[in-house]
């Protein structure tokens, strides 16, 4: 074995180390806040994982619009109403004048 091919392997061996300790703190985090055991949480590395593989072959990922169209929907409902029409003031009552 080369150096260089010592060096890959360990560079990959950090990047997989790195992945297992995110997902490992990921599920911490969450069973210590909820107290439930978050099952659905392969289902986002899954997605995660396709989505970067996805992002290394060039293409657009699947995924884009899971995560683009919540996001419409949220802008759609957090903009800004139009202001209301301009009306005149009240008049006040001439017995509390």
């Amino acid at each position: 074995m080369t150096p260089e091919i010592a060096l890959l392997l360990a560079q990959d061996g950090i990047s997989t180390g790195a992945i297992y300790v995110l997902v490992a703190l990921g599920l911490v985090l969450i069973f210590l806040v909820t107290r439930v055991i978050f099952v659905p949480f392969g289902d986002v590395v899954g997605y995660a994982a396709l989505t970067l593989a996805a992002l290394q072959l060039k293409q657009t990922p699947g995924t884009v619009w899971l995560v683009l169209s919540p996001a419409a929907l949220a802008t759609a409902m957090e903009s800004p109403s139009p202001a209301p029409p301009a009306t005149a003031p009240a008049k006040r009552c001439p017995a509390f004048a």
